[in-house]
């Protein structure tokens, strides 16, 4: 069975490191994570989990880290005239 999707956790310093359009797809990768080991497929093979990635949205990191890619969205569009749609925070978005 394949691993569920996952994400490493990015430090504030290095989320502005990345473009606005890196941003929105990383946005994206953490908002496609599953919502918790219990209500996944994977739940046999929580011991193999890598813990220097973030694999479910109930992980302390995940809000905190959403929230900084949020916040540095944000900065980076109220600085330039972009053409990328508004963030929204209610976490839409396809996966």
């Amino acid at each position: 069975m394949p691993q569920p999707r996952h994400i490493r956790a990015l430090t504030p310093t290095e989320l502005q490191h990345l473009s606005v359009d890196r941003l929105l797809a990383y946005r994206m990768q953490a908002l496609c994570l599953e919502s918790t080991l219990a209500a996944s497929d994977y739940t046999d093979t929580n011991h193999t989990l890598d813990t220097d990635y973030i694999w479910f949205k109930d992980d302390p990191r995940w809000q905190p880290l959403y929230d900084s890619i949020l916040a540095e969205l944000s900065r980076k569009q109220q600085g330039s005239d972009s053409n990328h749609p508004m963030i929204s925070s209610d976490g839409s978005g396809a996966c």
